[in-house]
């Protein structure tokens, strides 16, 4: 194992990383520069306060240091889907695609003209008067087209359908477990 051993005055660096060695030099108790100079210091610095600190002390320090710069980073993306928040998210970790061009429309009509109870065609998903249960499928439709791996099976009127029994049960399970997912946040 090889030791490095600095002399104080030789300490090289920012003028942060001096004065954090020479606040940590003089004794054990001093106080410690604040956690955003941690991760910008250079090596020997480091390598000094680690010294002093030793490992626990440093990997606080960093460890502070990330966790405020995460908490300043994240922000909650509004929701304009009509998804219900949970149900979204699931989707999209489940799926690794946004879904934040998805619009739902509740009480819709059109499902009633291709003899469903709810559908999704591209980014827009109807759901047919109280059926809201089928939220979940359907979103999971949207990803499946998004990927895709959706191609017309069947021609009603001025719509074309998919009727593969694999991407139901597929949107079956996987809209089940995005839902799922949401519930338990």
């Amino acid at each position: 194992m090889v030791s490095q051993r600095m002399d104080k005055n030789k300490a090289g660096g920012t003028g942060a990383e001096k004065s954090l060695f020479n606040s940590t030099a003089g004794s054990q108790s001093a106080e410690v520069a604040p956690a955003q100079q941690v991760s910008g210091m250079q090596p020997s610095a480091l390598l000094q306060l680690q010294s002093k600190i030793g490992n626990r002390g440093v990997t606080q320090l960093m460890k502070a240091q990330t966790g405020n710069q995460s908490q300043q980073t994240i922000q909650k993306k509004d929701n304009h889907t009509g998804m219900p928040d949970g149900l979204k998210s699931g989707v999209e970790n489940l799926s690794g695609l946004a879904m934040d061009d998805v619009k739902v429309h509740y009480n819709s009509a059109k499902p009633s003209g291709v003899n469903a109870l709810a559908y999704a065609q591209g980014s827009d998903i109807h759901i047919g008067p109280g059926q809201e249960k089928h939220l979940p499928h359907e979103a999971w439709h949207v990803a499946q087209q998004k990927q895709g791996r959706v191609k017309p099976t069947v021609q009603l009127k001025d719509a074309v359908i998919n009727d593969d029994a694999g991407l139901e049960h597929e949107a079956d399970v996987m809209g089940a477990k995005a839902a799922k997912t949401a519930s338990s946040k």
